[in-house]
């Protein structure tokens, strides 16, 4: 990992890929962090969220692999609904309190 000064937090923030963020995601193990990514407007949106929530699930599932379209299942926070982060499209995440930057 590497480390870059970041001017408007004036933090150092860890530059990892696309796919060590995806892993740090799944090992929260439903704790809370936070992920910014760009919208398709190129606006970006942050949104605070955790896993493995189960409520308002009806247990339906899905009909599609979030995994082959690169996305992770989260459940946002202020929304109060569940949402997909897509790991293509990730800038940022926050994760125990350290900061990642995504190459």
């Amino acid at each position: 990992m590497t480390k870059i000064w970041d001017r408007k937090t004036k933090k150092f923030l860890e530059l990892i890929d696309k796919d060590t963020a995806k892993q740090y995601i799944y090992k929260t193990n439903g704790k809370i962090f936070s992920a910014v990514f760009r919208k398709k407007d190129g606006e970006k949106r942050k949104m605070v969220c955790r896993r493995s929530v189960s409520k308002y699930v009806k247990g339906v599932g899905l009909k599609f692999n979030p995994e082959k379209r690169d996305l992770i299942g989260v459940f946002d926070m202020h929304k109060v609904a569940y949402r997909f982060i897509n790991a293509n499209t990730l800038e940022q995440l926050k994760v125990r309190g350290v900061t990642y930057k995504i190459k």
